[in-house]
């Protein structure tokens, strides 16, 4: 008997630019789940997203960025997934464009959206990235996302006073609407700055357990067998 490691059903994006995929039996980000959606290019019309099952969705993503770039710094942390979705991604420039995200056909009627966002580069400038009334703030603190042993979230919500950091991540929680879309702002000029690398978005309809380790009961022919799951290691 094969188990998923799936926690809950979801959808996961993995953007890059001819580089970094991420295997299909690979789980990064946050909330374990395999098969994501590898997206190449700058922009695309109309993709219909599978699910962790390899499923196709009604879900479907349009976007819009600047490009697709394969030079991010290398990050460290111990889900070697999770370190090859922080290689790649698409970008703002406020030369050119920011990055626009759209999504429709959510089938899910309550669920969370971790978008990984974050700057890797030595420029300390404001960036952001918004959702409805909801924006999070993130800057680099003058460092590359080189090296960061694990992921931080974005909580600032608080213009001029960014969240502050390397490998970040933004959750917005608790949605329940069909569609999102996503914006970022503050691009750096002829700057690779907020790298918007990949989101998630993880069906909270169905319990999605909160501590870092989750008990539960299984029946193998005929025997019950407690079994348990972890949350990815950042």
């Amino acid at each position: 008997m094969t188990v998923s490691p799936s926690l809950a059903a979801s959808i996961g994006v993995n953007f890059y630019g001819g580089m970094f995929t991420i295997a299909p039996s690979a789980s990064p980000g946050i909330v374990p789940a395999i098969n994501w959606n590898n997206i190449a290019g700058g922009s695309g019309t109309n993709i219909t997203l599978n699910d962790d099952t390899a499923t196709a969705t009604t879900t479907q993503l349009t976007f819009n960025s600047t490009g697709a770039y394969n030079g991010c710094t290398v990050i460290n942390t111990p889900n070697a997934a999770t370190n090859t979705l922080y290689r790649s991604g698409i970008y703002g420039d406020n030369a050119t464009r920011e990055v626009s995200i759209s999504l429709w056909g959510i089938s899910y009627s309550s669920y969370d959206l971790y978008v990984f966002a974050s700057a890797d580069t030595t420029v300390t400038n404001q960036l952001s990235i918004s959702y409805g009334t909801t924006t999070f703030y993130y800057a680099s603190g003058g460092q590359f996302n080189s090296g960061a042993t694990a992921l931080l979230q974005t909580t600032s919500t608080t213009s001029g006073s960014p969240t502050t950091g390397r490998a970040q991540y933004q959750l917005f929680s608790g949605l329940t609407g069909s569609s999102v879309t996503l914006t970022t702002g503050g691009a750096i000029t002829h700057t690779i700055s907020n790298n918007i690398f990949g989101f998630q978005i993880v069906n909270t309809a169905q319990p999605v357990p909160e501590s870092s380790m989750i008990m539960g009961l299984v029946f193998f022919g005929g025997g019950l067998f407690a079994v348990s799951r972890r949350k990815n290691q950042n």
